[in-house]
């Protein structure tokens, strides 16, 4: 612990308050994801999908905390009854639980068209739920994909190369990416005055609780089909939802407004399963005071696990009629980077865990770069959020100080290959923002915004 403090002495926050910043302050704290694709030896243009994938850049919006390998046979994961054990105390922890009744919230997402699955964002990328379920995830207890995906994690010992990443450099511990994502300035403050500082400490809780808190795996399986393929798996899933609520109107409507909206041609279709890096009290006290310097017990430590969050699924057009000039393999890296944007944004508005923060741009009106690519609907609300330091612990607090919604009359269309798209189509975009109707009282550009219900 003596030599972690150490460490921490060179570690101090900026006190420079936002609001004197003239320019907007883009460095808030991201969460971190690692990006993984199970491979399918049956899967149509497998090849194509695992290149896109891998030559795609992590979204602006997350730090890489990527590792290799980020591909896996998902052929070679068999499940028996103690793996399909292991995976329900990550979804509900120690002790296990029985799978609850459909909650009173699911019952209202689904009177309301299943949380918007009509929607397919302009034609290109869509999304919909894949079962209906709340947010324990209890509706993909049953999901071999999800299974196997957390065998394959536990096997790799993912959680315990996350913690790597985050405090090893090398041959040694280090603290520098934490000092780096945590946006925490080296100072040379007196070694003798950090070991007892409150502050000092405090720069420990905080990073815990924002950044390594804040760590994900995304597990997702890729599918190459037609239209009617996709209608055809909408039908079943929607039926799924009815049949766990007892028959729903809903659930037919919201499907046939999906099916009506598909274009013509092949999607590109993903399904996404979200782990969290599990970090609490208890974990942050062993690291820091028994496994710190101290690699062989670190090594063969059990802290290091995930948790289940949930799934989603999206799709997005290969647009064959608009691109006519690309070749196949182009339409699909376009379509792939489309779909996986658009189940990111799924995940980020279904769970909230999962939520990031967006700095504003302008404030009359209010205005942010985010748009269709991180899944933003007109009427959809954010809470606008001042970010503080506590000058005695060190730790970042976030204030509400207004609340708005996306205008219906400027929304970005900001997804990959957009630009180029209007470009061939003849059509104009005359701004970069996303713009947002109401606010608050005294607001400035470097306020961050995250999304509400």
């Amino acid at each position: 612990m003596k030599k972690l403090l150490l460490l921490l002495s060179i570690l101090t926050i900026s006190t420079v308050a936002v609001k004197a910043q003239k320019e907007v302050d883009d460095s808030y704290r991201r969460s971190s994801v690692c990006l993984i694709l199970m491979d399918e030896s049956s899967m149509p243009k497998r090849d194509v999908i695992k290149n896109a994938f891998l030559a795609s850049p992590m979204p602006e919006k997350y730090n890489d905390h990527n590792i290799d390998p980020r591909i896996f046979d998902i052929s070679r994961i068999s499940i028996t009854d103690a793996d399909q054990a292991a995976y329900e105390q990550a979804v509900y922890g120690e002790g296990g639980k029985s799978k609850p009744a459909v909650s009173n919230e699911t019952k209202k997402a689904v009177g309301a068209g299943l949380n918007k699955l009509g929607r397919m964002a302009g034609g290109s990328a869509g999304a919909a739920t894949s079962k209906a379920g709340d947010a324990t995830a209890s509706s993909a207890k049953s999901d071999e994909f999800a299974v196997k995906s957390y065998k394959y994690l536990m096997e790799q010992k993912v959680a315990k190369q996350l913690f790597d990443k985050w405090f090893i450099d090398g041959d040694d511990f280090s603290m520098e990416l934490i000092k780096e994502r945590g946006l925490y300035d080296a100072s040379a403050i007196d070694a003798q005055k950090a070991k007892s500082s409150v502050r000092g400490l405090g720069i420990l809780e905080d990073a815990g609780e924002e950044l390594i808190n804040n760590t994900f795996v995304v597990v997702s399986r890729f599918r190459y089909m037609s239209k009617d393929e996709l209608a055809a798996e909408i039908d079943a899933m929607t039926s799924g939802v009815a049949s766990q609520l007892g028959g729903s109107a809903a659930a037919s409507a919201s499907s046939a407004a999906v099916k009506a909206s598909l274009g013509a041609g092949y999607y590109v279709r993903i399904t996404s399963y979200l782990f969290k890096l599990n970090w609490n009290q208890d974990i942050a006290d062993k690291l820091y005071a028994e496994l710190w310097d101290n690699m062989s017990a670190y090594n063969n430590s059990d802290i290091f696990s995930l948790q289940y969050v949930g799934e989603e699924t999206a799709w997005a057009n290969v647009k064959a009629g608009v691109f006519t000039k690309k070749s196949e393999a182009e339409l699909i890296d376009i379509a792939t980077v489309n779909a996986t944007d658009a189940v990111l944004a799924k995940l980020e508005k279904k769970y909230d865990v999962f939520k990031t923060k967006t700095p504003l741009l302008g404030t009359d009106p209010v205005t942010a770069a985010i748009g269709m690519k991180e899944g933003v609907e007109a009427g959809d609300s954010y809470e606008i959020l001042e970010k503080s330091v506590d000058s005695e612990s060190g730790k970042t607090t976030y204030k509400r100080v207004g609340t708005v919604k996306v205008s219906a009359d400027q929304l970005w269309d900001n997804r990959f290959m957009a630009g180029e798209e209007r470009e061939l189509t003849g059509e104009t975009q005359g701004f970069t923002a996303t713009k947002f109707e109401g606010g608050g009282k005294n607001l400035y550009p470097g306020l961050l915004l995250r999304q509400i219900k």
